[in-house]
């Protein structure tokens, strides 16, 4: 009986060694929102410079910051995305979804003749930032 306790206690210790501190002790996370100043100061289009080949989907996220350079809450109602590709301005050579009410959209560039640079943009409360993209 003694060995069984022994052994069931060596178990739980092995299992909570491996299992590390996280489940106990809470981290901070660098995603917490600012809940004091909300006030938009910019926002910012993550990642912002990727490389992708045609026909190749990549998510973009839109975040907002105050002056203190944290993060805050976004109404996503209000946010908007558009894409651009430099060498045709009127050229539509992509899919964009969603284009608006989300903080996330997916680009993906669809013409194998149409390699080179785009641009994912947002808009947020009359804030705009852009995302960088190379196609190849």
């Amino acid at each position: 009986m003694k060995k069984v306790v022994i052994s069931l206690l060596m178990l739980f210790l092995v299992v909570f060694l491996m299992s590390g501190c996280n489940g106990i002790t809470p981290s901070p996370s660098d995603n917490e929102y600012d809940e004091e100043n909300t006030e938009l100061a910019y926002i910012k289009v993550l990642p912002n410079q990727v490389e992708m080949s045609v026909n190749q989907s990549k998510k973009f996220e839109a975040k907002a910051y105050n002056s203190d350079n944290k993060l805050i809450a976004m109404d996503a109602s209000i946010v908007k995305w558009s894409a651009r590709y430099t060498s045709c301005i009127f050229c539509i050579e992509w899919q964009l979804s969603p284009t608006q009410g989300s903080t996330q959209t997916t680009f993906t560039p669809t013409n194998p003749e149409k390699t080179g640079n785009y641009e994912v943009w947002a808009n947020y409360g009359g804030k705009w930032d852009k995302a960088d993209v190379n196609v190849y």
